[in-house]
């Protein structure tokens, strides 16, 4: 069963945030949309990870997703963990289109497409680093030592994989994603006894939620953007025009008349993916383009938002990630 379900990654939230508010002919922009576009080709090949875990047994199988632990530290992220067992999995999913070649005696990964060729972070040896920091990981956590196999899948079926050099047991840890429940099965027959109970799986599984820390991305950091750059205000809904007016309790825009009363959510929500996980009302008045003469108005809307808040008065600061959702 899914124990720990798959987000859309806060890095992946926090570029489309930049992409709503900074000018199209910003030096970086194309750079974030290409970026993004990558991001988002991953994530449909975790989608269709997901959609073949989910024939998995649910009594079986404890399907972790997105884990991302501090080892030694430094923190690794764990795409899928399947806790079972015998044996439990490491599975690490990639989007590529193409022809994909796996170079075993170089560890190195060349991906071929549109006639280009460019070299890629071979996964496999990535994700056996990953098995290796998780071992650890369970063992300094005093959960014991398991055992953990680890494969890599490919979510096109269309996508050609070749491979060089004399590996079996590597070239059967690669598999399309259509082949994942048989190849489960295939190292399963590996390992003759059961090495966790139920009880013990469920703990190992809780723990590890425990100690899961979201990657919370400094974004106009990983950018070197400006924050002056970045358009303040609230995004009409219909034509995405920046900022709308408040008027008589709604927000109205002025470029095709939509109205909105709630439409300050999506605002202070990019703030808190571009800027600060924190807000204070000062803060939620300029972004919002509120005036100093409506800050009642402004701390009602803030108050309406039933935010975790810490001090008092004009010292008070809220706390955005019920909005992120973390």
């Amino acid at each position: 069963m899914f124990y720990k379900e798959r987000k859309i990654p806060l890095k992946f939230r926090a570029e489309e945030a930049i992409i709503r508010r900074l000018d199209g002919s910003h030096p970086k922009f194309s750079v974030i949309q290409e970026n993004h576009r990558k991001m988002s080709a991953g994530i449909r090949g975790e989608k269709e990870l997901d959609y073949q875990l989910s024939f998995l047994p649910n009594e079986k199988y404890l399907i972790l997703n997105d884990l991302r632990l501090l080892q030694n530290g430094h923190f690794f992220q764990i795409d899928t963990l399947l806790l079972s067992p015998k044996v439990s999995f490491i599975i690490d999913s990639k989007n590529i289109s193409g022809t994909v070649l796996f170079d075993f005696n170089r560890e190195q990964c060349i991906r071929t497409f549109n006639d280009k060729e460019e070299g890629m972070r071979d996964p496999i040896t990535q994700v056996r680093k990953h098995k290796r920091l998780l071992s650890q990981w369970l063992i300094d956590n005093k959960l014991g030592s398991i055992p953990i196999e680890y494969l890599v899948v490919i979510a096109h079926s269309t996508t050609v994989i070749k491979t060089n050099g004399n590996s079996t047991d590597k070239n059967r840890r690669l598999l399309h994603s259509d082949q994942l429940y048989e190849r489960l099965i295939e190292f399963e027959k590996r390992y003759t006894t059961e090495n966790l109970t139920l009880k013990e799986i469920k703990k190992i599984g809780k723990q590890l939620l425990k100690y899961h820390t979201p990657l919370l991305p400094k974004i106009l950091s990983v950018y070197s953007i400006d924050p002056i750059d970045i358009k303040p205000g609230v995004q009409c809904p219909s034509c995405f025009a920046i900022p709308m007016n408040r008027q008589h309790g709604k927000w109205v825009c002025n470029k095709c008349g939509c109205k909105s009363k709630d439409a300050h959510i999506s605002a202070i929500t990019d703030y808190s993916l571009i800027f600060s996980q924190t807000i204070t009302l000062s803060h939620f008045r300029t972004f919002l383009h509120i005036p100093d003469s409506k800050v009642k108005m402004a701390s009602d809307l803030l108050v309406s938002l039933k935010l975790p808040h810490q001090g008092a008065k004009k010292g008070r600061v809220y706390d955005l990630s019920p909005l992120m959702k973390i």
